[in-house]
């Protein structure tokens, strides 16, 4: 028997619909995939099941050991990866919410967590602090390439302007950083913010305003 439609939602959502080996939304694209095979006698449990794109989906579920050439992928690095990831998504509450980041008291309050979030290296220890901030959130913008996936969250507070920034760094570990200053040790200004965090600035939808 397949997963059930409510537990494959709650494995959907649990991911938000990101592939937990690779880190790339997988959108419509997502799959929920037995770590340990039915045939092989898995059960239909979350235990079970990981997110996976049609991609990684494609590269866990075929390997052929009459002709072993790769890694295969054990249960158990599937369950280490999609842990990681799920471990990850509990600190971002809700999608309204900026990433890292949880409400307090007042409206505009910020609780965001930054340092070493998590880690699966012995050589990086998981250590961070809260910061707690009043401002107005402005909007976000999302980044990735091959080695990172990249958030950022634009605040505003007066004039001044605050940008958190959370980074994945392909599930060996992640890393929260605020920053409230220019390069020239200035609070950051608009003008700032559009030289040093352009795409942010554009999805936040701020206009560069020159005199000329």
């Amino acid at each position: 028997m397949p997963f059930t439609p409510a537990l494959r939602e709650e494995v959907l959502v649990r991911s938000r619909r990101h592939c937990c080996v690779c880190g790339k939304f997988a959108g419509r694209d997502a799959e929920v995939h037995h770590i340990v095979q039915e045939a092989d006698g898995g059960p239909n449990t979350i235990d079970n099941a990981i997110l996976l794109c049609s991609r990684c989906h494609g590269e866990a579920g075929h390997y052929n050991p009459r002709h072993p050439r790769g890694t295969k992928y054990s249960p158990s690095e599937l369950r280490r990866h999609r842990d990681a990831w799920w471990k990850y998504c509990e600190t971002l509450d809700r999608d309204d919410l900026p990433q890292g980041a949880e409400p307090i008291t007042a409206a505009d309050s910020f609780r965001v967590k930054v340092g070493t979030l998590w880690s699966q290296r012995a050589d990086i220890p998981t250590e961070f602090e809260v910061l707690t901030f009043e401002a107005k959130k402005l909007g976000s913008s999302r980044y990735e390439d091959q080695t990172v996936v990249r958030f950022q969250t634009l605040y505003q507070r007066g004039d001044e302007f605050l940008v958190y920034e959370e980074c994945i760094h392909r599930h060996d570990w992640a890393t929260g950083h605020l920053t409230t200053k220019s390069a020239n040790g200035s609070p950051l200004s608009l003008t700032d913010v559009h030289d040093e965090f352009p795409a942010l600035a554009s999805a936040s939808g701020l206009v560069r305003v020159r005199r000329i």
